[in-house]
């Protein structure tokens, strides 16, 4: 089997995968909470950046992309700034919605929101559910708590769950929605 070729990431940050051989589910550098999901590896192995590191803007709001950011931080990122344009909310150096939001153990009435990436300038989180008749405020969790255990859902239903995150001066930045089917 081929190597999974990170030998290219940045040595200041983690890699997406470990440089030794492919296999299923991929070997990762980080599985910690909020990073890499090892058991949840089906479409690609090493799915990290180990191009050049980018960034696009302007002297004053910059969407950076690294050399080992995670695949899905980067589709996210970029999803915010075409729906909101560069800028407050999407730029890497200003506030930010948290970005790598994604669901983990759902069940029929519970599931558990992840993330790994917050602005410094985040004061608190709140997460949004909605069932298809309005979002309602689930949980509020203080910075750098990457997680969410969001409880009380309906079985059998679909749920839109956001990340509102707001800082200092009371701006809030909205997340990618995510979609939601609690089991039955």
């Amino acid at each position: 089997m081929a190597n999974c070729n990170c030998n290219k990431c940045n040595p200041t940050r983690g890699c997406g995968c470990a440089d030794s051989p492919d296999r299923t589910p991929c070997s990762y550098s980080d599985c910690s909470v909020g990073s890499e999901r090892c058991s949840d590896v089906q479409c690609a192995e090493c799915v990290s950046y180990c191009g050049t590191s980018f960034q696009v803007g302007n002297s004053t709001e910059v969407i950076k992309i690294e050399t080992g950011d995670r695949l899905d931080s980067i589709i996210q990122k970029f999803a915010l700034m075409i729906s909101q344009g560069v800028g407050a909310c999407t730029a890497d150096d200003v506030h930010h919605a948290p970005y790598n939001v994604y669901a983990t153990a759902i069940t029929n009435a519970g599931v558990t929101i992840l993330w790994n990436a917050e602005s410094t300038d985040t004061l608190s989180i709140g997460v949004w559910a909605d069932p298809g008749t309005g979002y309602v405020l689930v949980d509020t969790v203080a910075p750098t708590v990457l997680q969410s255990i969001v409880t009380g859902l309906t079985p059998a239903t679909d749920y839109k769950i956001k990340l509102i995150s707001t800082d200092a001066l009371a701006a809030s930045c909205d997340s990618v929605e995510l979609i939601v089917a609690t089991l039955l």
